[in-house]
């Protein structure tokens, strides 16, 4: 796959890409119990699996303990952290590549993520390769 022009590279495939995101999940805790990296505790969070509980009051209280660590609730406003959670879940909906790369740009809203893609799909199709 041809790179696009920039302000699109990396491009989806690019070895790059899934790099970050497996470093932003590697990262680790601020002391002040937020992560520096938010897409790392968003990343905490959705993968997170009950089994890593002994109980069902353990994993609950560990859910709002990643909830809160992704969006900080004392500091955001309801309208950011309902837009963060519209952006985690438009990104989980792209195709892998494609998350990859959107998530690479570091969009601030879905509106930016939604652009991000538009962008980058008019590119691939200009160079037929989609």
């Amino acid at each position: 796959m041809a790179t696009p022009s920039s302000p699109l590279s990396p491009v989806p495939g690019d070895q790059d890409s899934f790099l970050w995101v497996k470093v932003e999940f590697q990262a680790q805790d601020s002391g002040c119990g937020h992560t520096a990296h938010p897409e790392a505790a968003c990343l905490r969070l959705l993968h997170f699996r009950c089994e890593e509980a002994s109980n069902p009051h353990e994993a609950l209280a560990r859910l709002r303990e990643l909830c809160c660590q992704w969006l900080w609730p004392e500091v955001h406003s309801k309208e950011q952290m309902l837009e963060l959670l519209v952006l985690e879940q438009f990104l989980g909906v792209l195709p892998p590549e494609i998350q990859a790369w959107v998530r690479g740009q570091h969009p601030k809203s879905g509106e930016e993520a939604a652009v991000l893609v538009e962008d980058l799909t008019q590119a691939l199709d200009q160079r037929g390769e989609r």
